[in-house]
């Protein structure tokens, strides 16, 4: 009769555990599903916007024309302001005042805040510059680009997990994999005569894809290392011949302006296309509350644009970072829209590098001037 009991009490007990179970997961459903906030559109200015971006119907084929280049040939056109300029110098004195190099820094900063005059400022915003995993950005818009006009042969969902892992959390692996797919090319042994040629022609496109379209002297054609699965801390083979001469070798090589401007034209849901543009800021799209990446050894938050600014607002970014520079494109836009703007900053020296602190001080420096202005009409 006990071991009767004894029965029935457990299994009323493990009855209510399920029970609870059930019922906490029914609960936090809404929760586990919550998609991240629309990411906000960046109003145009109608006197030099470009024609607008045909959409892609699913139930037409894409054509194509016979080129693969980037869609918008005109650059935006914002107008320089002093007052911005200001700023910019601002925040040049706020790394020379911390003893660091300013030579082999570079600044481009969009006000967008005000939709009939964006306005903008620099410090050596036209200097090309090694951007780290900032190229990731640019990869990302010849790969959606290269989708719709047919020349990647799969869906877009079998490339879901190597574009987050690119965009979300910078993974090398997952680039290599990405920029091969645009570029119709592999890594692998070095290659000699005619077959090299060909290999470093379609690997290149990738660099006219964009300059074509005006991005001048950009270079985006060598991967980040280390990348894992084909075991290379640095480039090898083929990759290797790419880079030319060792003494000398060829970087990827982008200004802040190029950065500011590939920004620019997705959040104004111009890149590519209006669908694409907005899965683009979808991936740029970053959480600042603390509680999102203080525990994650690897978030693109600590050390950077972001690290300092109010939780409650948006902010997209993609960061780049080495042993050797320290390098970020970001949209924020306030709520209120008190403050809209576009932040690039590349610090190619090691000095930077080391420097956690110097990204975010420049960056609540630029934030709490735009912030106090109050929104532009």
């Amino acid at each position: 009769m006990r071991n009767k009991f004894s029965g029935l009490k457990y299994r009323n007990i493990l009855s209510l555990i399920i029970g609870a179970i059930a019922i906490g997961w029914i609960v936090t459903l809404p929760f586990r599903l919550r998609r991240p906030p629309e990411p906000p559109i960046i109003a145009t200015q109608e006197v030099i916007s470009p024609p607008p971006v045909a959409e892609i119907s699913e139930n037409v084929p894409p054509q194509d024309d016979g080129t693969f280049t980037y869609n918008l040939k005109t650059p935006p056109s914002p107008v320089y302001s002093q007052e911005l300029q200001l700023i910019v110098d601002g925040a040049i004195k706020i790394a020379a005042d911390k003893q660091l190099p300013v030579e082999p820094l570079s600044i481009t900063l969009i006000d967008v805040s005000n939709a009939q005059k964006h306005t903008f400022a620099g410090y050596q915003n036209q200097n090309l510059r090694f951007p780290a995993s900032v190229a990731k950005l640019f990869w990302m818009a010849a790969f959606y680009s290269a989708l719709e006009k047919g020349k990647i042969e799969k869906k877009e969902s079998a490339f879901t997990s190597d574009l987050e892992q690119m965009m979300r959390i910078s993974n090398n692996d997952a680039a290599s994999r990405i920029l091969d797919k645009i570029t119709d090319t592999k890594s692998g042994g070095r290659l000699a005569g005619d077959e090299l040629e060909i290999w470093l022609e379609k690997r290149r496109q990738i660099n006219t894809f964009f300059q074509a379209a005006g991005y001048e002297n950009i270079r985006i054609s060598t991967k980040n290392y280390p990348i894992y699965y084909l075991r290379q801390e640095q480039p090898a083979g083929r990759d290797l011949q790419l880079r030319g001469d060792p003494s000398q070798p060829i970087r990827n090589q982008v200004t802040t302006d190029q950065a500011a401007r590939l920004i620019y034209e997705i959040y104004t849901r111009q890149s590519v296309s209006s669908t694409a543009s907005r899965k683009m800021a979808y991936l740029l799209t970053r959480d600042l509350n603390p509680k999102a990446w203080r525990n994650d050894p690897i978030n693109p938050i600590k050390g950077f644009l972001g690290e300092s600014l109010p939780a409650n607002i948006y902010f997209g970014s993609k960061v780049g970072y080495t042993s050797k520079s320290r390098t970020e494109a970001a949209f924020v836009r306030t709520l209120d829209d008190r403050a809209i703007y576009i932040l690039v900053i590349f610090a190619d020296d090691r000095a930077y590098s080391r420097d956690e602190t110097i990204f975010p001080a420049m960056s609540k420096y630029v934030f709490d001037r735009l912030n106090s202005r109050g929104p532009s009409r």
